[in-house]
């Protein structure tokens, strides 16, 4: 399963390589990264989940708990099956 990662801004300290390895590491074997780029207007991190010997939903929360409690912005979203929905809802 596809998990597309959309940031307009990076929590303070953090650059996209940071933000890469940490997601590498809440992810283990539960999913891995596929591509990602930053520009003026944002960024966007893509990440492929494991869904043949666990259920994608362990990486979805995964992926989800890591980014609130590193303190993104409000506005980040996380897109699955073409549908955006922000990290805190």
């Amino acid at each position: 399963m596809e998990m597309i990662i959309h940031f307009t801004v990076l929590p303070d300290g953090m650059d996209l390589d940071g933000l890469k390895r940490n997601l590498d590491e809440v992810l283990e074997e539960d999913g891995w990264l596929t591509g990602s780029g930053q520009g003026p207007q944002g960024g966007y991190v893509e990440l492929e989940l494991e869904d043949e010997r666990t259920n994608p939903k362990h990486g979805i929360l995964a992926v989800k708990g890591y980014l609130q409690r590193a303190g993104f912005a409000p506005d980040t979203a996380i897109e699955l099956a073409g549908v955006p929905v922000g990290i805190y809802e």
